[in-house]
C-alpha cells in the first residue's frame, strides 16, 4: 500500500474516531441532563423561597410595606431566578426533548424561544442576529413541537457558528401560502462546494423525518414547513 493511501486511511480513521467521541459526549450530556436540572433547580427554588421570606421581614420592619427601592431589588431577583429556571428548561428540552403530540404552532414564537436560548451563544461569538418577523404568526401544520424547536434552533446556531466575529446573521420568515419558511443568512463563506457538515446532515435528516424541506446554498439556509391553521 502506498504512503498516500495509508495517509488517507489514517485520516479517515481519525475522522471516524472524532465523530464517535462527539457522539459519546453528546449522549452522556443527554443522560446527565435530568440530574443537572434537578441539582440546579433545588438551589433556585431555595433562593425563590428566601426572597419571599426576605420580603415579609422587610415589610414588617417597614411597618407593612416594603420600601420602593428594596421592592425593586426583590423583583429583580425574582426575574433573574425565573430567567435561569426558564433557560435551564429550554436547554433540557433541546438536549433531551420529550416526545409530544403533534400540534399546530406559531413559527414566530418558536423562533423567539430559540433566539432566547441562543442569546448567550451569539453574544459570546460577537455575532449580531437581526430578525424580521412577519405580520402574522406563520403557523406550522401539526408536528412534534420538540422537533420543530430542534430544527429552528439548530438552523440559527449553524449560522452563528459560521459567521465571523463582529459579523451579522439575518433571520426572517416567509409565507408562501401552502408553506411557511425560515430563512437564515449567515456571514460565512459563499462557497457552494464546501463539504456538508455534521450539523447540516442532522438538519437534513430531521427535516426529512418531520416533513420539512431543507435547502442550503452557501451562506443561505432555507427551511420550509407545511402551513397550518392557527390554534383557536
Amino acid at each position: 500500500m502506498g504512503s498516500n493511501a495509508r495517509l488517507s486511511l489514517a485520516a479517515s480513521s481519525d475522522a471516524r474516531g472524532s465523530a464517535l467521541i462527539r457522539s459519546v459526549r453528546f449522549s452522556s450530556a443527554v443522560r446527565l441532563m435530568d440530574s443537572l436540572v434537578h441539582d440546579v433547580r433545588n438551589p433556585l427554588n431555595a433562593l425563590a423561597i428566601n426572597v419571599e421570606i426576605l420580603q415579609e421581614k422587610l415589610a414588617r420592619a417597614a411597618g407593612g410595606e416594603v420600601p420602593a427601592s428594596q421592592a425593586k431589588n426583590l423583583q429583580a431577583m425574582r426575574e433573574q431566578i425565573a430567567r435561569v429556571n426558564g433557560m435551564l428548561g429550554e436547554f433540557a428540552r433541546f438536549l433531551a426533548p420529550p416526545s409530544g403530540a403533534p400540534v399546530a404552532a406559531s413559527l414566530v414564537q418558536v423562533l423567539r424561544d430559540a433566539l432566547g436560548v441562543l442569546a448567550h451563544a451569539s453574544r459570546r461569538a460577537r455575532v449580531k442576529v437581526a430578525v424580521e418577523e412577519p405580520a402574522g404568526q406563520a403557523t406550522v401544520a401539526a408536528m412534534d413541537p420538540s422537533a420543530l424547536g430542534f430544527l429552528v434552533m439548530t438552523a440559527v446556531l449553524r449560522a452563528i457558528e459560521r459567521t465571523p466575529e463582529d459579523g451579522q446573521t439575518r433571520v426572517w420568515l416567509g409565507d408562501e401560502g401552502a408553506r411557511v419558511v425560515l430563512h437564515v443568512q449567515d456571514g460565512g463563506r459563499e462557497d457552494e462546494q464546501e463539504v456538508e457538515t455534521e450539523v447540516e446532515q442532522a438538519l437534513a435528516a430531521g427535516a426529512k423525518e418531520y416533513g420539512a424541506e431543507l435547502h442550503v446554498r452557501g451562506s443561505h439556509l432555507r427551511l420550509s414547513f407545511p402551513a397550518g391553521q392557527a390554534p383557536a
